[in-house]
C-alpha cells in the first residue's frame, strides 16, 4: 500500500509539472514609431487658399496710408510644426507695374512679434521668435498689411512678391 501511495504521489508530481497542451501563453509585441521634427507654414489671403494672392483691391494715388487687418478676413500664417519654431518674412523687391514702382519702404506690415507697422525688405527678417508648436490645430498669427501709393503713381497693377520661412527655434 506504501508503495502505491508513493507510485500516486509521483505520477501526481509529474503531471503537474509537465507544461500542459491546453495552458494559456500570453504573447504580447511592442509598437514602436518614431516621429521626425516637422517645420511647416502657410501663408493665406482673406481665407482663399494656401499661398494665395493677396488682393488689396484699387486705390487712389493719394499719398495716404490704408490698412488691411490680418486673420480670417486679411493676411495669416498657419503653422502645422511639431516644434518651436521662428518665421521671417522678406519682400522681392518694389512693387511695380511695367517701368513704374511704389517703394517697398511704402509696403508694410504688423504681427507675429512686430507691434509696429514695419517696412518689408528684400532679406529675411524675424517677425515671429519661438512659436510654439501646433497643438491640435494649427497656430495662427494674424498679419496686418499697411499700404502708400504715392501722388502721381501712374495707374496700372503693381506686384511683389512675399515670401514667408520658417525654421526650428534653438
Amino acid at each position: 500500500m506504501n508503495l502505491n501511495i508513493f507510485l500516486a504521489i509521483l505520477i501526481f508530481i509529474l503531471l503537474i509539472s509537465m507544461p500542459s497542451v491546453f495552458a494559456v501563453r500570453d504573447q504580447s509585441l511592442s509598437a514602436q514609431v518614431t516621429i521626425n521634427s516637422q517645420v511647416s507654414i502657410a501663408a493665406n489671403w482673406n481665407s482663399t487658399g494656401v499661398n494665395s494672392t493677396i488682393n488689396l483691391g484699387s486705390l487712389e494715388a493719394d499719398g495716404l496710408q490704408k490698412s488691411w487687418n490680418g486673420g480670417i478676413n486679411g493676411e495669416q500664417i498657419l503653422s502645422y510644426s511639431n516644434v518651436k519654431i521662428d518665421v521671417y518674412t522678406r519682400a522681392s523687391g518694389n512693387l511695380t507695374s511695367g517701368n513704374s514702382s511704389i517703394p517697398l519702404n511704402k509696403f508694410l506690415y504688423r504681427g507675429g512679434n512686430i507691434s509696429t507697422p514695419t517696412s518689408f525688405e528684400t532679406n529675411y527678417t524675424q517677425i515671429i521668435d519661438g512659436w510654439s508648436k501646433a497643438q491640435g490645430s494649427p497656430n495662427v498669427a494674424p498679419i496686418n498689411l499697411y499700404l502708400t501709393v504715392p501722388y502721381g503713381t501712374e495707374p496700372g497693377t503693381y506686384t511683389t512678391t512675399i515670401y514667408f520661412m520658417a525654421v526650428q527655434h534653438e
